[in-house]
């Protein structure tokens, strides 16, 4: 196995409801390492729409050694604001892994689309 992770939730938006609404860079540090230290995992997952948050916990998780898997997930996005999220994410991981941190780009995710069914086919 090359790495022992977990996913970590930096804030999923559903219909306009944050799954962490209150952000604490200390406190995601606090986690990050009780991950690190405590579950013993070498990397770790983080999933959410905010590319701010997530590039903090990145950076944090970065620091402690972690390997980072950067991962957007666009829940309940047009398929513009999917395409732009997924562009500004890979700027940000990129600008990370060249400090020398370990990072992994993650797109496959489930999408759910705003988008109606018959625009998706034509």
């Amino acid at each position: 196995m090359r790495a022992k992770g977990m996913a970590y939730d930096t804030g999923f938006v559903t219909d306009g409801v944050r799954s962490v609404p209150r952000w604490d860079p200390e406190v995601v540090r606090r986690e990050l390492a009780i991950i690190r230290d405590d579950l013993h995992c070498t990397a770790v997952h983080l999933v959410g729409r905010d590319p701010g948050r997530r590039e903090s916990a990145a950076r944090a998780a970065a620091e402690l050694g972690l390997e980072v898997w950067f991962s957007p997930y666009p829940l309940e996005l047009e398929p513009d604001l999917i395409r732009a999220l997924f562009l500004d994410c890979a700027e940000r991981a990129e600008q990370l892994r060249a400090t020398g941190a370990e990072v992994v780009f993650v797109t496959g995710a489930e999408h759910y689309s705003r988008q109606p069914a018959a625009d998706r086919h034509g």
